[in-house]
């Protein structure tokens, strides 16, 4: 803040009356400038910019009042307090100075003793002004930002806005718009009784409605209102709010919070909120269909996009009967606000909801016939017809289902049961499946209570078992394949398979257990000069995760174990192209430190797009799909290798006959029942007692392992 004393302007013709009032305003502290007529006056202004005027009106050239007039007119004059001095029965002259602009006015012969605080009282007033102008001023900018409105009416029963409502409720309106309407004009017709009888109570309200402005528009409000006692009476006050933007904004939230990006179908938590709605004395049943679109690993990501909309729509059309709002471009609404009589929701996973009310529909089972036929018809995508196999899950509610709101996820659960032929394709969700889910949820919890114990110290019911893989001619031990062996699984392989698909994380603990104790004991073994690489089989979507080469760093680090000595094997490839940019990035950062890459299991859902990607070093072939291919596909995986400098190895040979059917001459290695039972880790170490020799190993995109056996 400037700390100049506050300037006063005195424009007067009379210099005997300018001459005194100077030095009465000098005296109290003031800066007084002087100006002998008007155009003089508008001249000093303009240089100094006074606080204050002290301003004559008979004056030649120009009067006081073409002074007023042009100083309110330039930038900063109407904040500027302009004081006019008048003969003292000159009320005429005083009306005319306060039509012109003038703040106060004095009578002449000037009271010089008062003149001073006559000038600071004139100032104190026009900045209380000028506060309240620009409160004012900012209020109504306040309210047309925040498209808001108030109004009253009088206890006569008189509306009145204490605005401009179109201003604020209709910003591109033209100038010239006619004049202000009441409220109830303006309300929508289809919501104008609504407004009526809450205005026509004279009591407090919310309403949230709609107004019909004069170019047609629609505009979305809400309406707050209360009651207010003053001296006339009752008065009802109100505000009313344009919240179209915010209803649009909400719309789109709940698009994005209950909707499916890629299907435009609602979601799991619209599921999740729909049945908590939906009438439970009424029967219900719910469909869970696994379309098993993942297992197409060949497709690119647009044509596995197009194949999940093209396979939700057939799903659609077969399973909503006459209710046409059922469709992929559906209106988002919120799951209270469905009233359709089925519901089909995607679950993420290639997994989707039917839910519907029993008496509309055929059984589910015979729903899920209908759809598994329509898949079977095939689909033409990226040139190519590809026909699905889905599964089904089916629940019903009342039946075995214990509480309404879990229907989707009971039949989640029988859909872990079934298989992708029939009639095993369909499984109904029953006692029997939920006394198997409970055996298979006290086995989960079994598993991790033993992994827990296991991390931590040994334990005799976990261990690392290794399978051979050994020189196809020769016979000799050219890497091990770690794998995890828990001695109930061996009870029940399948229950144990299935907690781990239900459970991520606790396949990705017993991943990333199976990693460091395979790291450990190839670790020893290198130390006692007996180097071997071990394999670790992982899914490309652990790889892709951020903790993956840190947490493996860690390990070689804690371990001091060679990273050439560990071979990452994937059994999945990644998913979509965020998960390949991540998996190749990772996987790339280990191949630099020297750790080998293969993949475990090479079919013709393989694509070339991930061989170039990924640092691939060895492909590996099952016998499952060498059967079902037949020789060509090994001989046309044998060219890719050899294009791509990669080494190629057979898996689950188990019998002569396979081994027969097999050219070791284009393998570099073997794994099977031909080539031995799984070795514990202390079993391995007699496979070291055999005659030294230095296994070759094909060019890679890494630094070789000098694989040293005695």
């Amino acid at each position: 803040m400037s700390d100049r004393p506050t300037r006063v302007l005195v424009v007067d013709d009379d210099l005997a009356t300018r001459l005194l009032a100077c030095e009465a305003l000098a005296a109290e502290g003031f800066e007084a400038i002087e100006a002998e007529d008007g155009r003089d006056g508008m001249e000093q202004y303009q240089r100094y910019s006074p606080e204050a005027v002290l301003l004559d009106v008979n004056m030649p050239h120009l009067d006081g009042y073409e002074v007023c007039r042009r100083i309110r007119k330039l930038p900063g004059g109407v904040a500027t307090s302009v004081m006019v001095m008048t003969a003292t029965d000159d009320v005429e002259a005083v009306q005319l100075a306060f039509a012109a602009g003038a703040t106060d006015f004095l009578t002449k012969p000037l009271n010089l003793p008062l003149l001073a605080h006559r000038v600071r009282y004139m100032l104190r007033a026009g900045a209380t002004a000028t506060a309240a102008h620009d409160a004012a001023a900012r209020l109504a900018r306040a309210q047309r930002l925040a498209r808001l409105v108030h109004w009253q009416v009088g206890p006569d029963g008189v509306f009145s806005w204490t605005g401009d409502p179109l201003a604020v409720l209709w910003p591109g309106a033209p100038a010239e718009r006619g004049p202000q309407t009441d409220l109830l004009s303006l309300v929508h017709p289809n919501h104008r009784e609504r407004v009526a009888t809450a205005m026509a109570s004279g009591g407090p309200h919310q309403l949230d409605y709609e107004l019909l402005l004069p170019d047609g528009t629609v505009r979305c409000v809400h309406q707050d209102a209360d009651v207010e006692l003053t001296d006339r009476g009752i008065v009802l006050i109100g505000a009313t709010q344009d919240v179209t933007e915010v209803k649009r904004a909400e719309q789109q939230i709940s698009q994005l919070a209950f909707y499916d990006d890629l299907t435009g179908i609602p979601n799991r938590q619209f599921v999740e909120r729909y049945l908590r709605a939906v009438d439970p004395d009424l029967a219900w049943f719910a469909l869970v269909i696994d379309l098993g679109i993942s297992h197409l690993e060949r497709l690119v990501p647009a044509a596995h996009d197009a194949l999940i909309r093209a396979a939700t729509a057939r799903v659609i059309e077969n399973v909503r009967g006459g209710d046409h709002e059922i469709r992929l471009d559906q209106a988002p609404r919120s799951p209270e606000g469905f009233g359709g009589p089925t519901l089909v929701a995607w679950l993420g996973k290639d997994q989707l909801a039917v839910i519907s009310a029993a008496d509309l529909n055929p059984s589910p089972v015979a729903v899920a016939r209908t759809v598994s036929t329509a898949m079977l018809q095939g689909f033409r995508v990226g040139g190519e017809e590809l026909a699905l196999r889905p599964r089904f899950g089916v629940a019903s509610w009342p039946g075995p289902a214990d509480e309404l709101g879990r229907l989707v996820e009971l039949a989640g659960t029988a859909l872990l049961e079934a298989e992708r032929t029939a009639p095993r394709d369909v499984v109904v969700y029953s006692e029997q499946v939920r006394d198997l889910q409970l055996q298979r949820a006290d086995l989960a919890r079994q598993f991790a209570m033993t992994l827990d114990i296991a991390s931590r110290e040994p334990h005799p019911e976990l261990a690392v078992e290794y399978v051979p893989r050994r020189d196809p001619g020769t016979r000799k031990l050219v890497s091990l394949l770690a794998r995890p062996r828990w001695w109930l699984s061996a009870q029940d392989p399948r229950a144990f398979a299935a907690i781990l698909d239900a459970d991520p994380v606790l396949r990705h603990r017993l991943a990333m257990w199976t990693m460091r104790e395979a790291c450990r004991d190839a670790a020893r073994w290198a130390a006692e000069g007996n180097p071997v690489r071990v394999a670790v089989q992982v899914s490309a979507g652990q790889v892709a995760g951020p903790v993956f080469v840190p947490t493996l760093r860690g390990v070689f680090s804690d371990e001091e174990m060679d990273p050439s000595q560990l071979e990452i094997e994937l059994v999945t490839l990644p998913s979509n192209d965020r998960e390949l940019d991540q998996a190749a990035a990772a996987l790339g950062a280990l191949h630099a430190d020297g750790v080998h890459v293969s993949l475990a299991r090479v079919d013709d859902g393989c694509a070339v797009r991930h061989l170039r990607r990924l640092p691939i070093d060895t492909l590996r072939v099952d016998r499952s799909t060498l059967d079902r291919l037949g020789p060509q596909f090994l001989e046309t995986i044998v060219v890719i290798a050899q294009a791509l400098a990669l080494r190629i190895a057979a898996t689950d040979i188990d019998s002569p006959a396979a081994l027969a059917a097999l050219d070791p001459h284009v393998l570099d290695d073997l794994a099977g029942a031909v080539m031995g039972p799984p070795l514990s880790a202390s079993a391995v170490l007699a496979q070291f007692e055999e005659p030294r020799i230095v296994r070759r190993v094909a060019a890679t995109n890494s630094p070789p392992l000098e694989n040293t056996i005695r």
